[in-house]
């Protein structure tokens, strides 16, 4: 929702003068249209999807050709409006490239130098989802799209201040990180000698609690910071296990995992004998009912009567998000108590 309505905004600044609501529509369009790659899924094999989604799609490359190449026949669907060219293409690029800009400040990862690298970027700065981020420009969008076209210096106003204010949430959230990386990094110094910090990313829905991954030559310690935290900082150890993945080496679908876990993961059995690979980038869900770490990212790999290697991804199932919201609130605030009482997957 957060690059629609980003493209939307787009949209009403560069076309809303000239085109009014249909301006912003374009621009959610485009704002949406790099994400339309989900399509292709089921069509994929495991390994060709996970490579596939935010791939090509999100390239820099792909969105200034669409940008060039959409320009003009764009704008021929509005000569009566006065549409330039430029103006429709202006269009194309920045709700296109906003679009991907905020896929970067996740930890999911987004290929924007695709055919040339694979390479991901992810900045761990907001969370997949944070509402914090889409309701300033839902908001600002709302406003402008009820003034009047003729007012357009207004809506161009309130647009901008929607805008604004999500970039200030973004910069307090740089901050909160730089300051939770300097704080995990340095506890981490003084309670263990070995380990390298992997990631510094928030945790769900925020940016207050932030989530360490540190690594060591054996597993995982998990740890978390908030301003409002007192007393020791505490952590949990999560075994890799991977020799229970020999079984899989070589095939594509874990090669696929690997790479796209950045090489972070995890492998469990699971109850129904099935293979679980957990990417540990990615926060999990604590449920106080479960008593477990609840990993959101985890694939369930097996062979089908051909031979063929399954790797369905697979969320959690039965959780109790009442209280898994209500756990996490508590420990924004620094309650320590039921938040690390629960087991490790």
């Amino acid at each position: 929702m957060t690059q629609a309505v980003l493209g939307a905004a787009v949209g009403e600044l560069v076309l809303g003068k000239k085109l009014g609501w249909r301006g912003a529509a374009w621009g959610a369009f485009f704002g949406t249209l790099p994400d339309l790659d989900v399509i292709a899924l089921p069509f994929l094999d495991p390994a060709a999807g996970i490579r596939w989604h935010r791939g090509i799609s999100h390239s820099i490359l792909i969105m200034v050709a669409a940008a060039v190449a959409l320009a003009r026949p764009l704008a021929r669907c509005h000569v009566a409006q006065g549409v330039k060219g430029r103006e429709m293409g202006g269009m194309v690029f920045w709700a296109w490239s906003t679009h991907v800009l905020i896929d970067c400040l996740t930890t999911y990862g987004t290929q924007i130098f695709e055919p040339f690298s694979s390479e991901r970027v992810a900045a761990n700065l907001v969370f997949i989802v944070d509402p914090l981020v889409t309701l300033p420009l839902l908001v600002g969008l709302v406003l402008a799209l009820r003034t009047e076209s003729r007012q357009f210096a207004k809506r161009r106003k309130m647009m901008s201040l929607g805008i604004g204010v999500s970039c200030v949430y973004l910069g307090s959230a740089l901050m909160m990180k730089f300051r939770a990386e300097d704080e995990i990094s340095a506890d981490f110094k003084l309670a263990h000698q070995q380990g390298v910090l992997i990631a510094v990313a928030p945790t769900s829905f925020n940016t207050i609690l932030w989530r360490g991954l540190i690594e060591t030559e054996t597993g995982y310690f998990l740890t978390y910071w908030s301003p409002f935290d007192s007393g020791e900082s505490t952590y949990e150890f999560i075994p890799k296990k991977r020799d229970l993945a020999r079984a899989f080496e070589g095939e594509d679908a874990l090669e696929a995992l690997k790479w796209f876990s950045r090489g972070h993961w995890v492998a469990r059995e699971g109850k129904d004998g099935r293979l679980v690979i957990i990417d540990m980038r990615f926060t999990e869900i604590r449920t106080p009912k479960s008593g477990m770490l609840q990993p959101i990212f985890q694939w369930h790999l097996d062979r089908d009567e051909n031979g063929e290697v399954r790797a369905p991804m697979e969320r959690p199932t039965g959780l109790d998000y009442p209280g898994a919201f209500g756990l996490l609130w508590r420990r924004i605030w620094g309650d320590r108590k039921n938040w690390d009482a629960l087991e490790e997957f």
